[in-house]
């Protein structure tokens, strides 16, 4: 018979739940299973010191990310590593933001602690073949085939990350997958155009 554990959370109509034996499991392996479409938020144990850790993980792995892309593109229109570090935090801030705004539209905000540190877990985990690729093409021929294999694959990465936090959205919403894929689609392309127009050197 599976353990229980007792969760300081609120999940489905304002009531209290219970997380089984997966909660148990190394956390990695939930949000892998997250990413693969078999877990949701409202598996996630309910605690603000994870969320609080999943947050710092995800900045670290951002930082990474941008010395990375700062060393592929190194000419005098590439976005300065500084101005990159501020609209990474500005991009996050204004996510959470929005999805707490989002939840406690839907009368759900009980639910942020658990949403959020499912996505950040989703990020954690995509974020992880990312940089291994970016590394990659770092020491790889500009045209090589290994470069584009590794561009092609980054794509389909980025595709995953919809679809994944999309399932997140619609788990935590009550919304249809397609509504939680578009939500996912429209809150990236947002963040992007909003940090570019902010954060990006003006034409020279």
């Amino acid at each position: 018979m599976p353990a229980l554990v007792p969760v300081a959370g609120i999940w489905h109509n304002g009531g209290r739940f219970e997380v089984k034996e997966p909660a148990l499991k190394p956390l990695f392996n939930l949000f892998w299973q997250i990413c693969c479409f078999r877990r949701g938020p409202q598996d996630v144990p309910y605690q603000r010191s994870l969320l609080g850790l999943m947050l710092v993980l995800v900045l670290a792995c951002g930082l990474l990310f941008i010395f990375l892309l700062s060393g592929l593109d190194a000419s005098e229109k590439a976005v300065p590593p500084q101005q990159q570090v501020l609209a990474r935090l500005f991009s996050l801030a204004v996510w959470m933001l929005l999805l707490y705004g989002l939840l406690r539209f839907k009368n759900h905000q009980a639910r942020y602690v658990q949403t959020m540190t499912a996505a950040l877990g989703a990020d954690l985990i995509l974020s992880v073949p990312q940089i291994l690729l970016l590394a990659l093409a770092m020491v790889s021929p500009v045209e090589s085939a290994l470069t584009g294999l590794a561009q092609m694959t980054l794509l389909a990465l980025y595709i995953w990350d919809m679809l994944v936090k999309g399932a997140i959205y619609a788990s935590a919403l009550g919304l249809g997958r397609v509504q939680g894929n578009l939500l996912s689609l429209a809150l990236s392309f947002g963040l992007y155009m909003a940090s570019a127009l902010l954060f990006s050197p003006p034409p020279q």
